[in-house]
């Protein structure tokens, strides 16, 4: 999914679009396409990392790839809860993920 993006922003704003979406949807039917926001979590993981290894000694890169693993682990603890989706967690890290992409 990163080839497919030209910048880290397209790949965060891509994601963010797909928890919008998700968002939008009725709980019974948000499962559906979390999978799609987990693979944009994860877009935006491969370009920190990729851009870590590049700059070794970037500390924002590194503070960004942390909040991101967070985020991705949030999302996909709201896609397989015990029952239901959890609504909540979907919203708090959408919002996470606004935050650090207004930051880049």
């Amino acid at each position: 999914m990163t080839a497919a993006y030209e910048t880290l922003l397209d790949c965060c704003q891509a994601a963010l679009n797909v928890l919008d979406r998700v968002l939008e949807e009725p709980p019974e039917r948000m499962t559906g396409d979390l999978p799609e926001a987990v693979r944009g979590l994860v877009c935006v993981r491969d370009w920190l990392i990729a851009r870590r290894r590049a700059e070794p000694g970037a500390g924002d890169v590194q503070e960004r790839l942390d909040r991101t693993n967070a985020i991705l682990s949030v999302v996909t603890g709201g896609e397989y809860p015990l029952v239901g989706v959890r609504r909540q967690r979907i919203v708090e890290a959408r919002d996470a993920l606004r935050q650090l992409a207004d930051s880049l």
